[in-house]
């Protein structure tokens, strides 16, 4: 009897130890405590500065009835997160599929509760649409967009569920067709999207990311070359994958 309880009291001590080392820097075994250096859509704080990121592809279905039927566009999709003091981080984003290239940064706030975290944040994207490379299409297109945000990640023992529900603002879109300016969305609220992404160990220290993007949008930037007439809320997806770095 006395033996499991020294055995516990050991166990205790270790576990309130290592949390306290983690939170000031220091070195703590792996198995230990839930390590959010490899982490990079949950917004857990670190509580010091540190970069993670991770690279992979996405891969969006455009949106019904602009396309006759679900057409996938493929991009290669880079994220990140800066980890600061007082629970604050940077995070954003960049992408590309030669014909929509984003660009996304912001920051947000974590305020752990238990395994849960809230974070409210904000964060705005430039997105460059390019098809001049076509024969027969000469339309580029750029565009500002606003993202406030509020996520919620679920802390599990070695790996972060992490839902994010956003507002899409469009403030500036200013295209061109063979040279000559068009009209686009200003200042207005154009949508939403929620994001859920999951987050696990995959080899050794590297850490696989999946999620899905659900979006509600009237003018969903995946699809800004098929010139969308219908200003009504579009449904469209977007799958990513990606090995945290």
């Amino acid at each position: 009897m006395m033996r499991h309880v020294i055995i516990r009291c050991v166990a205790f001590l270790a576990a309130v130890l290592g949390t306290h080392a983690q939170e000031a820097g220091l070195p703590v075994p792996a198995d230990t405590v839930y390590d959010e250096r490899h982490y990079v859509i949950s917004p857990r704080p670190l509580y010091r500065f540190r970069m993670s990121g991770s690279a992979g592809l996405s891969l969006a279905v455009l949106p019904q009835p602009l396309t006759e039927y679900p057409t996938p566009a493929p991009m290669v999709d880079l994220r990140f997160k800066l980890s600061l003091p007082l629970g604050l981080a940077g995070y954003g984003r960049l992408g590309s599929n030669l014909a929509t290239s984003l660009a996304q940064g912001g920051g947000l706030y974590g305020i752990p509760l238990g395994p849960l975290t809230i974070a409210p944040g904000y964060s705005v994207a430039f997105v460059y649409g390019n098809i001049t490379y076509v024969d027969g299409f000469n339309t580029t297109q750029k565009r500002w967009i606003n993202y406030p945000m509020v996520s919620a990640s679920w802390r599990f023992p070695k790996a972060s569920l992490t839902a994010r529900l956003e507002a899409e603002f469009t403030t500036s879109v200013i295209s061109e067709i063979e040279g000559q300016p068009t009209g686009g969305d200003r200042n207005l609220w154009t949508g939403g999207a929620l994001t859920i992404a999951f987050e696990q160990p995959f080899f050794a220290d590297r850490h696989l990311l999946l999620g899905i993007t659900l979006q509600s949008s009237s003018d969903p930037y995946q699809a800004w070359f098929l010139y969308n007439q219908f200003k009504d809320r579009l449904f469209s997806s977007e799958f990513f994958i990606g090995f945290i770095l």
